[in-house]
């Protein structure tokens, strides 16, 4: 799973922010560092084959919310390696603010939230996490920042641009179906 969560998350949805503080409704990391910072390519490009010129990749996805319409759902997160503890504190203080929400909604979306950390590294020696939602709370917004501003609102603001520095890239977003149940106990399923 860490090699495909590597290939979703070096090709994934990125959306791009300049801002100290995310715009109102906006939970999706930055890209990464500009060009010529020695980083990695900018997003959206194909590292060319020795001789050839880059060729622009077709743009990714970029979901407007983080609310899920399906089954299952996950979040695919690639972490730099020096950042791995502070994306562990940030999520951390996500837990504790869906602990302590008063919205029924929150609480239900923290009974379905787990987060994984791929034991092998990822693309460029990056960490890769996955959020997994099963199941998740239908049409509700998992945006962070949405979360731990209702439970942290004076924080936000260096939470926000602690779990910013964080990423390589921007998140991928999956909802899934399920198609198989291996479980033998499990009804049998007809893929659509």
């Amino acid at each position: 799973m860490t090699l495909a969560a590597g290939s979703f998350a070096a090709s994934g949805s990125t959306a791009s922010q300049s801002q100290t503080r995310p715009p109102a409704g906006q939970s999706t990391p930055p890209a990464q560092p500009p060009a010529g910072t020695g980083a990695q390519p900018p997003a959206g490009t194909v590292p060319p084959l020795p001789g050839q010129a880059a060729t622009p990749a077709p743009p990714p996805a970029v979901p407007a919310s983080r609310k899920f319409t399906s089954d299952g759902g996950m979040i695919i997160n690639l972490i730099k390696p020096d950042k791995t503890a502070d994306f562990e504190a940030v999520m951390a203080r996500v837990k504790e603010a869906l602990a302590k929400s008063d919205n029924p909604k929150r609480k239900q979306m923290a009974l379905g939230w787990r987060v994984f950390k791929g034991l092998e590294t990822g693309p460029g020696g990056n960490y890769v996490y996955v959020f997994w939602f099963d199941p998740p709370i239908k049409d509700e917004d998992y945006q962070i920042t949405a979360i731990l501003g209702d439970a942290f609102p004076n924080e936000l603001q260096d939470l926000w641009s602690k779990f910013r520095e964080c990423f390589v890239q921007g998140q991928t977003m999956l909802n899934l179906q399920q198609v198989v149940n291996m479980s033998p106990n499990a009804p049998a399923t007809t893929p659509k």
